[in-house]
C-alpha cells in the first residue's frame, strides 16, 4: 500500500517503500524500517514563515536553541566527549519536562471535570519516563558538575 504526502505546492509525492516491524511478543510499538537506497533521494527543505505567528514561533525556537548552544558552549569542531555528555544531560533533563507537565495538567483537568481523558495522561507520563531513562543512561556515563546542575535547576 503506497504512502502519500502533499508538498507545499499541493503536489502529491510518494513516500519511500518500507516494511513494518511488528513483534507481537514485544511491548514496543510497530515502526517502519526503510532501505538506505530508498531514502537517499529525499531532500531537506525549509518552509519560510508566512504569518506573524509563524515568525514568532520560529524566532522563539531559534532563541531557545541559541541560548541552549550558549549554555552548553556548543562548537562542533572543538567539543570533546565531556562537553557532548554535558550537552546531552542538559537536553534530556529539559526534554522530560513537557510530558510530565502535560500529564499533570490532563490529570488535574480530568479530576476537575470528572471526565475520562482517553489515555492521554498515561501516554504523556510514558513520554516523560522515556526521557528520564535516556537521562539515566547518560548520567551513568558522566555525572554533571555544579554549573550544569545549577543551569538545569534554573530552567
Amino acid at each position: 500500500m503506497p504512502n502519500f504526502l502533499y508538498d507545499k505546492t499541493g503536489v502529491l509525492r510518494t513516500l519511500p517503500k518500507f516494511r513494518m516491524i511488528m513483534d507481537p511478543s514485544s511491548y514496543r510499538m510497530a515502526h517502519p524500517q526503510y532501505q538506505k537506497q530508498d531514502i537517499e533521494h529525499i531532500k531537506r527543505y525549509h518552509h519560510d514563515a508566512e504569518t506573524w505567528s509563524d515568525r514568532l514561533a520560529y524566532s522563539m525556537v531559534k532563541g531557545v536553541r541559541g541560548s541552549f548552544d550558549i549554555i552548553t558552549r556548543y562548537n562542533p569542531e572543538k567539543m570533546n566527549e565531556r562537553q557532548w555528555l554535558n550537552r546531552i544531560v542538559f537536553l534530556e533533563t529539559v526534554a522530560g519536562v513537557p510530558g510530565m507537565i502535560g500529564g499533570m495538567v490532563r490529570h488535574l483537568k480530568s479530576l476537575r471535570t470528572l471526565e475520562k481523558d482517553n489515555g492521554w495522561i498515561h501516554h504523556l507520563l510514558q513520554e516523560a519516563e522515556n526521557e528520564r531513562m535516556h537521562l539515566f543512561i547518560f548520567l551513568s556515563m558522566r555525572n554533571p558538575g555544579v554549573f550544569a546542575r545549577l543551569s538545569i535547576a534554573a530552567t
